[in-house]
């Protein structure tokens, strides 16, 4: 079953979500990319995609082990992926057309994150070791419709 964006999530529950966490510091298991991306979500479901690796590590190495043993794969996008499957999201066959609030995955130099489309549809956002960071829609690399 797709999700169900909530009333207003556009002008009050994604703002909300993206105000209160400028600031968080990175944090493997508490805030890191994928968690991040994934509270967003629920901020605007009320679902939490993902439920199955949520407090279940706390560094890198236990993050990938989970991924690996749960969503058998070795990568964030692969992470993204089984939540956006679990959940009946729709990947974008063209990830450039990926729409405000949805689940994205980016690449960050050498590095490959997960995020989502901010509010205004121009930037994709993901966190960083002092608080969110925006990233151009251009180094979107897979994504999926969140409604």
């Amino acid at each position: 079953m797709a999700l169900v964006r909530l009333p207003k999530w556009d002008t009050q529950l994604l703002p909300a979500f993206i105000a209160a966490h400028k600031n968080v510091s990175f944090k493997w298991g508490t805030s890191d990319c994928c968690l991040i991306a994934a509270d967003a979500i629920q901020a605007m479901t009320g679902v939490d995609i993902a439920s199955d690796f949520r407090g279940k590590y706390t560094d890198e190495a236990s993050a990938f082990a989970l991924i690996k043993s749960v969503a058998n794969g070795t990568t964030v996008a692969d992470a993204a992926a089984y939540c956006a499957a679990k959940h009946g999201l729709t990947e974008w066959s063209k990830p450039l057309l990926a729409q405000r609030g949805d689940l994205v995955t980016i690449q960050n130099g050498t590095q490959l994150i997960a995020g989502f489309v901010g509010i205004d549809g121009r930037y994709a956002i993901s966190i960083g070791e002092t608080g969110l960071m925006q990233f151009p829609i251009s180094v979107i690399t897979r994504a999926w419709k969140t409604s």
